[in-house]
């Protein structure tokens, strides 16, 4: 019992690490989305904080978020946060862009095709602006009270402007 005991404790000692997650740079990680930390690739995530936050801060109410490109990926902006994106720039893109209820989002799409998209419709707000040919073919939709849309024509995208004590922001 003592020798199957000391097995037992020696092999919780056995430090594995495998070599398909081995880095020595950035670049090494960035195709999964994850961090270079003591070379190995690791998931890039803050306690409470959507994936792709640069900034992110759960100590205020809303939540805040803040993301430059996510490399193509979708992002996500829970309930609670108020979620700034910045899309575009040297070939960078944000893939489909979703704010959830109770969310509020400021989404600048900067570039040729920089975003995908963009799901607002259940946001409490949400602004959306688009450079010429940034949110080409993207399906944009605002947040809305029955037929009343954030947008001058009272119609889906292509871009969504919220102000507070209007009819698009209910937060």
């Amino acid at each position: 019992m003592k020798v199957l005991v000391l097995i037992v404790l020696v092999a919780c000692t056995v430090d594995r690490k495998s070599d398909t997650i081995a880095c020595t740079t950035v670049a090494d990680c960035m195709a999964s989305n994850h961090a270079c930390v003591n070379g190995y690739c690791v998931k890039q995530s803050q306690s409470g904080c959507p994936d792709h936050c640069d900034a992110c801060n759960t100590d205020v109410t809303p939540h805040t978020c803040t993301v430059t490109d996510t490399n193509g990926d979708s992002f996500d902006c829970p309930s609670g946060f108020q979620c700034v994106l910045t899309c575009g720039g040297s070939g960078s893109t944000c893939g489909t862009i979703t704010c959830h209820g109770s969310s509020q989002c400021v989404i600048s799409c900067d570039g040729a095709n920089s975003c995908g998209n963009i799901q607002c419709n259940d946001a409490c707000a949400c602004d959306v602006t688009c450079s010429a040919g940034a949110c080409q073919g993207t399906d944009i939709s605002c947040p809305h009270v029955g037929g009343m849309y954030c947008t001058p024509d009272q119609t889906n995208g292509p871009a969504c402007v919220s102000m507070p004590g209007g009819r698009c922001n209910s937060c």
